[in-house]
């Protein structure tokens, strides 16, 4: 199966130390990114009724896309409708970290992952809809939170339930069109949805806090086992302790002969 093939736009400053090289370098057999491009400013929005940006300003700012077959822009502002994706266009998809990014940082996520997670949704999309992106006034994703990437998290705070832990529901998972999906594209998306993971050290936070109890049996049962470990290997390294008397009569014994000798040599040489 072909990879697609990605275009990042950073669309000014993020506001977030992000790591762009680590979302580039990303493994994947569904998708890679082939280019970035970062656009240092922004102009002012041109909305008469609040602050965002809207689907034809942000076109306008993107340019022409028809040299990439998808283009996924982002950005730290509202967009339209207060949505945090737009669909633009037949190629175009700009996420917004404007409170989003909050949002991913105080739950323990990274921005990293919240990010790449959306290169997964818009690559399942390309697929789904047999090599287009369609605009955000077709309906592609369902209310019902499900942990599902077609999620629509009408609230934002919702992302938090499907990042890190994020599926494919059957329903979902039943519109692909097997005449132009790969068989195993499905199976693929979810095997490599599951390595998008909280850092582990959080991880185990979270294990500590739903299983409070079971975490202290195991931290005691593991405690117990290292002590054991400690005081066998400890006593597979020392020595013996008949063995280091008997080496150390012998080596008395050895320095006497050598002192005896040594008297008989001085007494022949008188």
């Amino acid at each position: 199966m072909e990879k697609l093939k990605i275009h990042l736009r950073i669309l000014g400053g993020l506001k977030f130390d992000l790591n762009i090289c680590k979302i580039q370098n990303r493994k994947s057999k569904l998708f890679i990114i082939d280019s970035v491009h970062r656009l240092t400013s922004l102009p002012d929005t041109e909305s008469v009724d609040g602050w965002y940006y809207s689907d034809r300003q942000l076109q306008t700012i993107i340019g022409d896309t028809s040299a990439y077959k998808v283009v996924i822009a982002i950005i730290n502002a509202p967009l339209e409708d207060d949505y945090y994706g737009r669909r633009i266009g037949d190629n175009v998809y700009v996420l917004s970290l404007y409170e989003t990014g909050h949002i991913v940082l105080k739950n323990d996520l990274s921005l990293e992952q919240f990010i790449i997670q959306n290169f997964y949704y818009v690559t399942a999309i390309y697929f789904k809809y047999k090599g287009k992106i369609p605009s955000s006034n077709t309906i592609l994703t369902h209310q019902d939170i499900r942990g599902c990437l077609f999620d629509f998290n009408a609230d934002k705070e919702d992302i938090i339930f499907s990042l890190g832990k994020v599926s494919i529901c059957d329903t979902c998972k039943s519109e692909f069109d097997s005449t132009f999906v790969p068989d195993n594209f499905v199976s693929i998306l979810k095997r490599e949805l599951k390595r998008i993971k909280k850092p582990f050290y959080f991880r185990i936070r979270d294990f500590i806090k739903r299983r409070p109890i079971c975490s202290l049996i195991l931290a005691v049962l593991v405690s117990f086992a290292i002590n054991i470990l400690s005081n066998y290997i400890y006593e597979a390294l020392r020595p013996d302790n008949a063995d280091v008397q008997k080496k150390t009569r012998q080596t008395i014994a050895n320095k006497k002969n050598e002192s005896i000798i040594l008297q008989k040599d001085s007494l022949n040489q008188e």
